[in-house]
């Protein structure tokens, strides 16, 4: 009798152990391991990004309205094409020459003066209206690389800025020949538009300043991309 309640006692003890052992687990949140990590999301963009050259990707495809800053006019324009480049390479880029595709039609772009790590804005050449937020295609028509990493100056040249005119000292102890200033405008996202502008000071003497007036520098959103010059 004892022998026989001692067995029904064990059977009972090993279906209970059975049963808990195949009890379903609820998840807890807290121990998620298939939570992607930062590079991981990171990764995930950029495979799904439109890659246009090494190292540049398309982030954005949109409609742009205000000034039409490609040719320099400043034209108002409302509703055209509009993509926002970012080169997370390595690559500093001179000059890129590319088509957008998209249900309205293919649109032209050139951009330059485009930094790694930096974004930019460019607008469409034929200002074809954008009403579709799909990008369809895109193809890279011509691209071209500085030859050396490019360069304000800091240590030859003081640039400075204001509303419509560009000021540039020599600080060396001899004279600077043609001399070159480059420069962008910018906005919130980055640069502002595949535009660079350009100007001559020409020839600086040691010491010297020359003051240029350049229309399309603007105090507050313009900025100095690079400067040459021969010695």
């Amino acid at each position: 009798m004892k022998a026989g309640f001692f067995s029904a006692i064990c059977v009972l003890l090993l279906l209970a152990l059975c049963v808990s052992g195949c009890e379903k687990k609820t998840p807890n949140n807290n121990d998620k391991t298939d939570t992607p990590t930062a590079e991981a999301a990171t990764d995930a963009f950029l495979k799904s990004a439109d890659v246009l050259a090494e190292g540049v990707y398309i982030e954005e495809v949109f409609s742009y309205t205000g000034a039409y800053v490609e040719d320099g006019s400043n034209a108002e324009c409302e509703n055209i094409c509009a993509v926002r480049l970012y080169n997370g390479g390595a690559t500093h880029y001179q000059y890129l020459k590319f088509t957008v595709t998209t249900a309205d039609g293919v649109c032209t772009y050139a951009a330059s003066t485009l930094f790694a790590g930096a974004r930019m804005t460019v607008l469409c050449q034929e200002k074809t209206a954008f009403t579709s937020e799909k990008l369809l295609d895109s193809e890279l028509l011509a691209a071209a690389e500085f030859n050396e990493p490019p360069t304000v100056h800091l240590d030859t040249l003081e640039i400075t800025y204001t509303e419509g005119f560009i000021n540039v000292k020599n600080l060396t102890d001899g004279p600077l020949n043609g001399v070159y200033v480059y420069y962008k405008d910018t906005d919130d996202a980055g640069f502002l538009g595949g535009i660079t502008y350009r100007s001559l000071f020409g020839d600086i003497p040691a010491g010297g300043t020359v003051q240029m007036h350049c229309a399309n520098m603007h105090e507050k959103t313009g900025k100095v991309v690079f400067s040459t010059y021969e010695q």
